[in-house]
């Protein structure tokens, strides 16, 4: 009974320290990509019970790994559970990764080897809890630690921890009081405590919690009487975020872009559905002033009374589109302004409301009366471009004033080195659309890495665009985008920064034409628009991963007239002339073959070394195989004919046997070897060879017809060998 009542007490404490785990468990989605978090607490209770129970160490090893196993298998695999194929893909992923993790790839590890690694956690972490709360009767460490956990993931992520800190709360003080009455009792065996001392004591914790919570809940609340130290916190350890002004914000289409930088948690709630012919990015306006930080808005508010596909001629085509924009039922999702690709159609009304177009942010702005009126859904035509390569490339590159004015602004204290890089990236490209593209291009490179969650934020001071170029390399489209730009401003180029979404996912197809697109607050996204004054603003996307959906139509060269021009060339041209090209042909096929050369092999020679390594590569395995060896061996003399080949198939006789493990003893005979071998393979021919060779070799008999007679004993005993 005693016994019943000891596991009853210890079940009830390490039940307790599991619910204080789950605390650490369940703010992982809200702060991390963690899924399927039922699964993560379920495989969690398994472990704490199977370490309950106090099964022998291997066979408690054994059941946690085959439930990790499970675990990852409801997480990433399919098919049946009872199935090898799976098994033998997770051993390949865990191979992997341990190499990456050897070789320090530790950013490269999939989410199935980081789930493994965090199942073993897990595991671990049950053996530590029943360790302390079972045995050692010690759990304010582990208390102290879980609160400081969630008050710092509360002050510090988007998650609400209001009812975690109660509930941390309640369960450690409740497992605080009941560890610290069992301690004592234990410790004092002498002392007979009351039967239900510790129930009493329970109770009383509980009622002092309760009791102590609604108090705190109902009492007046005094004014805080020092200034907040979560901003300054969040300067320090450098989690001031743009946009929000957190530093992992959770990513979606937002107003204030004046400081950018910090990762963000992906989230794909679904914030409209669109009906297009086309897929296409989705423009909700763009900004001019960079401040060095981020962007801001500096241009008057003006409406829009011209249209860019008016002058566009030769340098672009215009089609005529039509689009629809339903948003999602939560209201919190609507934008008081058009999303829309390409240019929209001029108008003063849309849906019954009035619509302002600024010329300068290409911000269409809904209102009803003087009062902002979000649209929950609006059909609209548009003029999406298709843009001539070679028109933007003759562009005559003459700005506008206020062109120049407001698109190449920068700040003053922006480093020398940004600037020396612009002129690095675009030096030899004689046009501007060449130099858009050479600094589009250049964030293409392998140094330059996409990403979303681990992204630094400037310093105080510290200039953004310069950070990402020369310091850390990673970010996401704010990062792309803006650097772009700056660098484009750094060669006099105006560029602007867009913002909106990209063209989101086709859930349906509504007919032939038409498209039904989900865009989720996971397709919010920033670009680059650069001016040409032949057509206005054209498109570049600096983004690794993304491709914009505009098209640039490369001129076509007439093959055939080129070819006619060629013929007229060749007639005009002299012999000399011909013999002069051809001279260039066979210079030119000299230099492509040494340019193969250098560009195949990294080191002179390395065709030679190749082929060297080939060679010796075969040599080795053919020498290596006995199965080859016997082959070639029985191959070469078989075919021979002529008498003098006896002595030598039988020197290579000899040669096979000792390759094969019957070396000749020291100080053996020959005869005395070859009764040994003929015993081994159970037959005479050994010694019938042995004779002959004998009476050639030491007798001085003539070779005469010995091959003839021997070749089918030797054919033979080969033969044997192999098998």
């Amino acid at each position: 009974m005693e016994k019943q009542i000891g596991h009853g007490r210890d079940f009830l404490l390490y039940g307790l320290s599991f619910l204080l785990l789950m605390e650490w468990l369940l703010p992982l989605p809200h702060v991390t990509d963690t899924g399927y978090i039922h699964v993560f607490v379920l495989i969690t209770a398994v472990f704490f019970f199977i370490t309950f129970l106090q099964l022998p160490v291997v066979l408690s090893m054994g059941i946690k790994s085959l439930v990790i196993c499970y675990g990852l298998y409801l997480v990433f695999f399919e098919g049946r559970f009872f199935s090898l194929e799976w098994l033998f893909m997770l051993y390949l992923d865990i191979r992997e990764n341990i190499g990456l993790m050897i070789n320090g790839g530790w950013y490269a590890l999939t989410d199935t080897f980081r789930s493994f690694l965090f199942f073993i956690l897990l595991a671990i972490m049950s053996y530590l809890l029943f360790y302390w709360t079972v045995h050692a009767r010690r759990i304010l460490f582990f208390l102290i630690f879980t609160i400081i956990y969630v008050t710092v993931i509360d002050t510090f992520t988007i998650y609400d921890a209001t009812f975690a800190i109660i509930r941390t709360f309640a369960i450690g003080f409740l497992l605080l009081g009941l560890v610290t009455v069992y301690r004592m009792i234990e410790q004092q065996p002498v002392y007979r405590a009351p039967k239900y001392l510790p129930v009493r004591v329970a109770t009383l914790l509980v009622m002092m919690i309760g009791v102590g919570s609604l108090f705190g809940l109902i009492s007046p609340k005094f004014d805080p009487q020092w200034q907040d130290p979560v901003p300054f916190a969040r300067a320090a350890v450098g989690l001031n975020g743009g946009g929000s002004g957190e530093g992992v914000q959770r990513i979606g289409y937002g107003d204030n872009d004046e400081r950018l930088g910090g990762g963000f948690i992906d989230d794909n709630t679904p914030v409209f559905y669109a009906a297009s012919t086309h897929e296409h990015y989705w423009r909700g306006e763009t900004k001019n002033f960079y401040t060095g930080s981020g962007w801001d808005t500096t241009t008057p508010t003006e409406r829009k009374e011209f249209l860019y596909a008016d002058q566009g001629a030769g340098v672009a085509e215009f089609e005529s589109l039509e689009a629809e924009i339903a948003f999602v039922e939560d209201s919190s999702a609507l934008i008081d302004h058009l999303l829309y690709p390409g240019e929209l159609l001029l108008t003063n009304q849309i849906m019954n409301v009035d619509l302002f177009q600024d010329a300068y942010t290409a911000k269409a702005s809904t209102y009803q009366g003087s009062d902002p009126m979000k649209l929950k859904n609006y059909q609209y035509t548009y003029l999406f471009p298709s843009f001539q390569v070679e028109g933007l490339r003759a562009s005559n590159e003459q700005d506008p004033q206020y062109i120049h004015e407001f698109y190449t602004q920068l700040p003053e204290d922006l480093p020398e080195r940004v600037r020396e890089l612009a002129a690095e990236i675009t030096s030899g490209e004689e046009n501007r659309y060449d130099r858009a593209k050479a600094v589009e291009s250049y964030f293409s490179r392998s140094n330059f890495q996409y990403e979303t969650q681990d992204v630094p934020i400037p310093s105080e001071g510290q200039d953004y665009v310069d950070q990402f170029l020369f310091e850390t390399r990673r970010g996401y489209c704010d990062n792309f985008s803006t650097s772009m730009i700056v660098l484009l401003r750094a060669v006099d180029i105006p560029a602007r920064w867009a913002k909106g979404f990209t063209q989101g996912e086709v859930v349906e197809a509504l007919d032939e034409s038409r498209d039904v697109y989900k865009v989720t607050n996971g397709n919010a996204h920033s670009w680059v628009e650069v001016y040409f004054p032949e057509v206005g603003w054209v498109p570049f996307e600096p983004t690794r991963g993304f491709d914009h959906t505009y098209e640039f139509v490369e001129s076509e060269v007439e093959v055939e007239n080129l070819d006619e021009e060629t013929e007229l060339e060749e007639e005009e041209a002299g012999p000399e002339v011909e013999d002069v090209f051809a001279d260039l042909e066979e210079k030119e096929d000299d230099e492509s073959f040494s340019g193969m050369a250098s560009n195949n092999w990294a080191f002179p020679g390395g065709p030679w070394i190749l082929a060297g390594l080939l060679i010796a590569a075969l040599l080795f395995a053919l020498m290596k195989n006995k199965r080859i060896v016997h082959y070639h061996t029985l191959r070469t003399f078989s075919r021979r004919e002529d008498e003098e080949a006896f002595l030598l198939a039988y020197g290579r006789l000899l040669w096979l046997l000792k390759y094969v493990g019957f070396e000749r003893k020291s100080g053996e005979t020959l005869r005395e070897y070859a009764a040994r071998i003929d015993k081994e393979f159970d037959a005479p021919e050994m010694i019938s060879l042995t004779i002959a060779y004998e009476r050639i070799t030491y007798g001085g008999q003539s070779i005469g017809t010995s091959w003839t007679e021997q070749k089918s004993n030797w054919v033979a005993l080969v033969q044997k060998i192999d098998s």
